[in-house]
């Protein structure tokens, strides 16, 4: 009879320690299966571009938190409470769901009797920030770091104040925890990516002191053999920008001897012909590009070669035929290359240039006197002239670093009769080229000249804000435009006389353009008044032929002259 008693308490026993374990069981199978979710949402957040969040990592995170919140709902007892709360908490966090976060902040913080967690402290400053308020995080994330905390929260509580700051454009204040954070971070990994970062960042802002001691480190810490390269890469990059020539040189020839930095040949011969050009040694430097060119061919290396080497034929040989070459084998090299655009807008530049020359050279043969005279007369070409005089002018002296040549030119323009419509544009263009001679005197001529004859144009508005010495009691175009436009809503008749008035007295600027088709767009689409529509497109045709606003008006035009034609026809 006592050993049948004995038989059941063990075996009640038995069945609550098989009840607990299973409970336990199923518990901690609930949390582990939480965390790996939100464990594997990490990793895809990680490697995702500026955090963005896939729809994968969404789910994973969601998961996470149901699975969370069950185990705090059906298991009150069980320990890895507070590591529920925290799953939850950063999950709603890194999904957006600020709102819900909180609440869960608040339970948790209720559960444990407001005691300490330095966590929430923690995730409740982040929140803060997402929520709008940067400064009052800032402020939390640096009193967190005044308690004693272990180096893995204090290097995570740096990398988020670098991240508020940086999202703020306070750049300097960014990096300067970015390297707190990597002076604590011990993971060589980590710190890897935390001074590749900085490095990157005081690159771009031409930090280079700070850019060249982070790459510095990033070579220490990386196990990543392409950003080692590139490190060394941009170290020598940075020895050229500080004027470091030899250092750079030598670090370059070294790395050339060594096998290790095969992939990078290219961009290192690059960078030795940019030396070469700096310290005027040209014949080294086209030496080089060349070499680029044929050794290392259909690369990005070789078309930048092929770009720096139709400059150099463009610019100092003017050479424009095998500038064009050069220019043309850009795109043939490496269709990824950055320099395809500018290639290409260079050819435009020589086949517009070689176009306007054969121009001027008619125009020159069939001149009846000296070209340079005011009595030069060709009453066919009188209204194409001035605009090629000006073409040619605009081209040597902002695209191709010829002044001296734009001055012949500009000279020939303002020695023209009937040139008023360039006229402007030759005297704000010339003033602008012996300012940058620093023949000011000269200069200050040509701008009174600008002011009193041209008083409401852009160029006049122009030089009137560059130089406080230069006064007029005339009001520009802009200015009258400024007045138009904060007239309309309040009274639209006014704003009107006011477009009018500009367009009236200047068909050379901006100004007068934006005012003609401002009238054009309102009398053809908010009036319907497509007499009135037509006339203001036909004067922007007429003295603004070659802007998008002229090839919209001719459109347009069209379409009103169908329109009034078929109404004529009816009548009749």
């Amino acid at each position: 009879m006592v050993y049948f008693r004995l038989n059941i308490k063990f075996v009640i026993a038995l069945i609550i320690l098989l009840s607990s374990c299973a409970n336990f069981s199923a518990y901690f199978n609930t949390f582990y299966n939480a965390k790996e979710q939100f464990n594997e949402a990490e990793i895809i957040r990680k490697k995702s571009e500026n955090n963005k969040l896939s729809k994968t990592a969404t789910d994973l995170y969601k998961s996470s938190i149901e699975k969370s919140i069950s185990i705090l709902s059906e298991y009150p007892d069980v320990s890895f409470r507070k590591d529920a709360y925290l799953v939850i908490i950063k999950s709603y966090f890194f999904i957006g769901e600020y709102k819900e976060a909180n609440l869960a902040i608040t339970s948790m913080q209720e559960e444990f009797n407001n005691e300490e967690i330095l966590e929430i402290a923690y995730w409740s400053a982040l929140i803060k920030w997402k929520e709008g308020r940067a400064q009052p995080a800032i402020n939390a994330l640096i009193n967190l770091l005044e308690d004693d905390i272990d180096i893995s929260l204090q290097s995570k509580i740096y990398l988020s104040i670098a991240e508020i700051y940086f999202e703020q454009n306070l750049n300097e204040k960014s990096m300067d925890y970015l390297e707190l954070a990597a002076q604590k971070i011990k993971e060589r990994s980590e710190k890897d990516q935390i001074y590749y970062r900085i490095a990157e960042l005081s690159f771009r802002q031409e930090d280079y002191s700070r850019s060249l001691t982070a790459y510095k480190e990033v070579i220490k810490n990386t196990q990543i053999k392409s950003r080692q390269q590139l490190s060394n890469l941009k170290i020598v990059q940075i020895y050229r920008f500080q004027k470091k020539y030899d250092m750079a040189s030598t670090s370059i020839k070294n790395m050339l001897l060594d096998d290790n930095y095969q992939s990078i040949y290219a961009a290192l011969e690059l960078e030795l012909a940019k030396l070469y050009q700096i310290q005027n040694m040209y014949d080294e430097y086209i030496s080089r590009l060349n070499s680029i060119i044929e050794d290392f061919p259909r690369t990005k290396e070789s078309a930048e070669s092929s770009f720096l080497l139709g400059e150099t034929t463009l610019l100092k040989l003017r050479d424009f035929d095998n500038a064009l070459k050069y220019y043309a084998m850009v795109r043939s090299e490496s269709r990824v290359s950055l320099f395809i655009k500018s290639a290409q807008l260079r050819i435009k530049e020589i086949n517009a240039y070689s176009k306007l020359k054969t121009e001027y050279a008619l125009w020159i043969n069939n001149s009846p006197v000296d070209s340079t005279s005011k009595s030069v007369k060709n009453s066919k070409k009188i209204n194409t002239t001035p605009k090629m005089l000006y073409g040619i002018a605009e081209l040597e002296a902002l695209h191709f670093n010829n002044s001296d040549s734009a001055m012949i030119y500009l000279d020939k323009l303002i020695n023209l009769e009937n040139n008023k419509e360039m006229m402007a544009k030759a005297l704000y263009m010339k003033s602008f080229i012996l300012d940058k001679s620093q023949k000011y005197k000269e200069s200050k001529i040509l701008k009174n000249q600008l002011i009193a004859n041209f008083p409401q144009s852009d160029y006049a508005f122009a030089v009137l804000s560059s130089d406080s010495t230069l006064t007029t009691s005339t009001k520009s175009s802009n200015d009258i435009l400024v007045e138009a436009e904060q007239e309309w809503l309040a009274n639209p008749a006014l704003a009107i006389d006011k477009y009018k008035s500009i367009v009236l007295n200047d068909t050379i600027s901006e100004s007068g353009l934006r005012a003609a088709y401002f009238l054009a767009y309102n009398y053809d689409y908010n009036f319907v008044r497509p007499d009135s529509a037509r006339k203001f497109y036909e004067w922007i045709i007429r003295h603004h032929g070659i802007t998008d606003q002229a090839k919209s008006s001719k459109a347009r035009l069209s379409f009103i002259s169908g329109i009034l034609s078929k109404d004529f026809d009816n009548k009749n």
